[in-house]
Order: C-alpha cells, then sequence, then structure tokens
C-alpha cells in the first residue's frame, strides 16, 4: 500500500497570544497509528507550544486542559 501525505502551508487567525494580523503556520503528518486496514494520521502545528488557544486542537493549551486558579486559605 502505496500512502503520500504532505504539509500544509497557510495563515492562523486564531493564534493566541493576538499579534497583529495571523502567523504562518504549517501542519505536517507526524505520525501514523494503527493497524494497516485502519491507519489514522496525527498531524501537528509548528506553532503549538507557543499558542494559548485552548480551543485548538494543535495547541499546546488545549493538551493541557483549563487552568485553575488556587486559593489562599
Amino acid at each position: 500500500m502505496d500512502i503520500y501525505i504532505l504539509s500544509t502551508v497557510g495563515e492562523c487567525s486564531a493564534y493566541e497570544p493576538k499579534q497583529k494580523g495571523s502567523v504562518s503556520i504549517v501542519i505536517s503528518p507526524i505520525r501514523i497509528e494503527g493497524p494497516e486496514n485502519n491507519l489514522k494520521v496525527i498531524s501537528g502545528c509548528n506553532m503549538w507550544r507557543g499558542c494559548q488557544n485552548a480551543n485548538c486542537q494543535f495547541s499546546l493549551a488545549s493538551r493541557q486542559g483549563p487552568k485553575v486558579k488556587k486559593v489562599a486559605s
């Protein structure tokens, strides 16, 4: 079985913290999982570490879950 996958280059207007306009991003396949008859392509964004957008599936913020503030007692 031959599989061809490519990166996608574009702009992200949902990148947080907000900068002027949008930032350039690259979405690339980083891993392929599963049995041969049911493959799943896992992709990632080059800006994932710096992005604070919890609604973006690629951002580090979405993987860490909601931030909880600690209250002093």
